[in-house]
């Protein structure tokens, strides 16, 4: 019995030191032990449980956390009454102080009145005439009084809607001069896209026109080839040509120095000679029976052609 009486003490010991927290003194834990009367320790196995048939709950985050290390509930208690404070600080409305009202003198306002309005000369009479009252002591400043707050903040109110006037006329007027100015822009825009339009068109037109001349073109090619070939056979046929014609110049002055030769009695004995081309009269040989001559003609009839049928020599 003493035994079981002397475990309890250890047992709770090792409980404290397991939590962190000395939950009993040894006193109380006598005090305890003799109020509730002698106890049993039973020696249980505990055995593991599977963990397949165990649910995992999720816990819910409060937007909160605790550091870790010692759970300890007077530090998450403080935690969440800073939070609260916090939140409590948010949620109030800061209040701004509003602007103390501090009258004008009616003597400055009467003034600024008249500069504002540009009354110089009755501004010079009512100061000369006010500070001679001053001096003289009829008029004394304190009987005089403030103009209420109200005249003041609608001569601001005035002046304010005056400069915003101005800013308006000044921004009205930037805004029509860029309304023409894009008006002006839009007009240009459209000139040049009516210019480029015109111009595409034209090129469109001289491409085509290009295409149908490189046709054109390609059409008489054989054509010019053609007329080529017969230029050089011409230019052929004339050489030769010029060259039969000079030997037939020159064979016929030979002729007519052989007609020279021939005494006058004979000359008029002519010898009907039909034409013939001038290639068969020089290969012809017809003797004469006066001189014994190897080609004789009492009268010479020779005529040339040129390539295109026309005479160009006549004898």
């Amino acid at each position: 019995m003493a035994a079981e009486e002397g475990m309890a003490p250890s047992a709770l010991r090792v409980l404290e030191e397991a939590l962190g927290v000395g939950l009993t003194s040894a006193g109380a834990t006598a005090e305890a032990v003799a109020a509730e009367g002698a106890y049993y320790l039973e020696q249980v196995t505990i055995t593991e449980a599977s963990e397949d048939d165990y649910e995992y709950e999720e816990i819910p985050d409060d937007n909160f956390s605790i550091p870790e290390g010692e759970e300890d509930l007077a530090k998450a208690i403080h935690m969440v009454q800073e939070q609260a404070i916090d939140t409590h600080i948010l949620e109030q409305k800061t209040v701004l102080p509003s602007k103390p009202v501090v009258p004008e003198v009616i003597e400055d306002f009467l003034c600024n009145f008249l500069i504002k309005m540009g009354m110089t000369r009755t501004l010079d009479c009512f100061q000369s005439e006010w500070y001679e009252l001053i001096q003289k002591g009829i008029t004394e400043l304190r009987e005089v009084g403030n103009v209420p707050d109200v005249y003041t903040q609608n001569m601001l109110l005035e002046n304010e809607n005056k400069n915003l006037r101005k800013d308006l006329k000044h921004y009205k007027q930037a805004a029509d001069k860029a309304r023409e100015d894009l008006l002006k822009t839009q007009k240009e825009r459209d000139f040049h896209r009516m210019h480029h339009k015109r111009v595409v068109q034209e090129k469109n037109k001289l491409i085509n026109d290009l295409k149908g001349l490189k046709l054109h073109y390609a059409s008489y090619e054989p054509t010019i080839r053609v007329l080529h070939e017969k230029h050089h056979t011409l230019l052929k046929q004339k050489m030769l040509t010029s060259l039969e014609r000079d030997r037939a110049v020159k064979q016929t002055h030979q002729m007519a120095s052989h007609y020279s030769r021939i005494p006058e009695p004979f000359r008029h004995q002519c010898w009907q000679v039909p034409t013939l081309p001038l290639r068969l009269l020089i290969s012809a040989s017809v003797p004469c029976p006066v001189l014994d001559l190897p080609l004789i003609f009492c009268e010479i009839r020779a005529e040339l052609s040129s390539w295109k049928g026309h005479p160009f020599l006549s004898l």
